[in-house]
């Protein structure tokens, strides 16, 4: 019985070393290849956004024109609130660090592609920490490039990207 023991704890340490062993070399990662994260400036996202045919504030227009013109006060009363909420929400995104995801959605399948082909194993805004085994690529021009935009926003992305967000709490403070 105490050899059973013994085999059975030499057998469980084993194991366990070479788990450890495994998942320090990367596991199912061969060493040396690193693990490729896509991180991107939400800034660019919401500019591209704003310009793109996802953008929903002409229709939103077109609504809230035709309900007033109908004098329809319980629909002008309801989309009232949605135009400074829109837009404050986009002054947050496109011009301090505020999450995009709402507007990435439309292109989540487009995304969900690029990562394959890329070989990224996620897509996200920034990183605050990564490892030595971890590869950073900025996705950001091939994200924005998803929303179709003009030639011109092109043009002037890489000059609106050395501008430094705006702080959130400024925005914040912002009157309109």
């Amino acid at each position: 019985m105490k050899r059973l023991t013994m085999f059975l704890s030499v057998c469980l340490i084993v194991g366990a070393s070479a788990f450890v062993a495994a998942r320090s070399d990367g596991g199912d990662n061969p060493k040396g290849k690193k693990i490729r994260i896509g991180i991107y400036d939400n800034r660019p996202i919401a500019m591209a956004w704003f310009g793109s045919r996802f953008n929903p504030l002409e229709e939103k227009r077109r609504e809230y024109d035709k309900a007033k013109a109908a004098g329809d006060e319980a629909k002008v009363k309801e989309l009232g609130p949605w135009f400074p909420q829109f837009q404050r929400q986009l002054h947050f995104q496109g011009f301090g660090r505020a999450p995009v995801d709402d507007l990435l959605e439309p292109v989540k399948a487009e995304i969900a592609k690029f990562a394959r082909d890329k070989q990224l194993a996620a897509i996200t805004m920034s990183c605050d920490f990564t490892s030595d085994q971890v590869e950073l690529i900025d996705v950001t021009d091939d994200l924005v490039k998803l929303y179709n935009p003009s030639e011109k926003m092109l043009q002037g992305l890489p000059e609106f990207r050395k501008t430094k967000p705006v702080k959130l709490s400024e925005l914040a403070n912002h009157k309109d």
